[in-house]
């Protein structure tokens, strides 16, 4: 008699067809959010959207907050590892980067920052956790503490590209990165309101001279 045990591949089949439920749980919230704000959208708009009833909803959300959470995190993931293979792509290892004159700089630092992530639905739904993070403050405390861990996360990889551009920050550098943090925000938000296209000419040219404005160039 086979004593062998169970394949889990049974189990398997479940856990996957849930993966796929949440993330197009998440990508109908994204829209929604993004259309009508988070506390016009209800949980059953967010299922329609997605073509789910409210039990895969709460199968896998207990809040509508905890979705926006989720889709928050899964959004600077996305953002943490486009900076990364950007940084990889843009600026080799060979130090050939310590090359660039401050026009190429400019570029390399747009296509890093104002990257195909950059769109009109998520500069709404940033700004809509802000608008949360301002009236409840639980939401405050977890904002600013998934905006910190965030910060220290992309702060070695800016160190890995001003090192490999033969470049390094003016002033500090945590308040550099917050510097140009702050800046793109702003330039997304004037390039939504003036119903430019977000990463546009305006928005590349201002984090550019930022960029530059903060850094230097270091002696060979």
């Amino acid at each position: 008699m086979s004593t062998a045990a169970p394949s889990a591949a049974p189990s398997a089949a479940p856990s996957a067809r849930r993966g796929r439920t949440r993330e197009r749980l998440l990508d109908a919230a994204y829209e929604a959010f993004a259309d009508v704000g988070l506390a016009a959208v209800s949980v059953e708009q967010i299922c329609e959207r997605a073509g789910f009833t409210r039990g895969a909803f709460y199968s896998n959300f207990e809040t509508k907050d905890e979705l926006f959470f989720a889709l928050l995190d899964r959004e600077k993931e996305q953002r943490l590892r486009q900076l990364e293979e950007g940084i990889d792509a843009l600026l080799p290892t060979d130090g050939s980067g310590a090359d660039l004159d401050d026009e190429r700089i400019g570029a390399v630092v747009v296509e890093l920052i104002a990257g195909p992530l950059d769109t009109r639905q998520w500069c709404v739904m940033h700004l809509e956790l802000e608008l949360l993070a301002l009236r409840d403050p639980a939401v405050a405390t977890r904002f600013t503490a998934d905006r910190e861990r965030l910060l220290a996360s992309v702060l070695p990889l800016v160190d890995r590209a001003l090192s490999r551009a033969g470049r390094a920050f003016r002033v500090n550098p945590e308040v550099a990165l917050r510097l140009l943090i702050t800046t793109h925000g702003e330039l997304q938000r004037a390039a939504v309101m003036a119903g430019e296209d977000v990463g546009g000419p305006a928005m590349q040219r201002g984090i550019a001279d930022v960029a530059l404005a903060l850094t230097r160039r270091v002696p060979a």
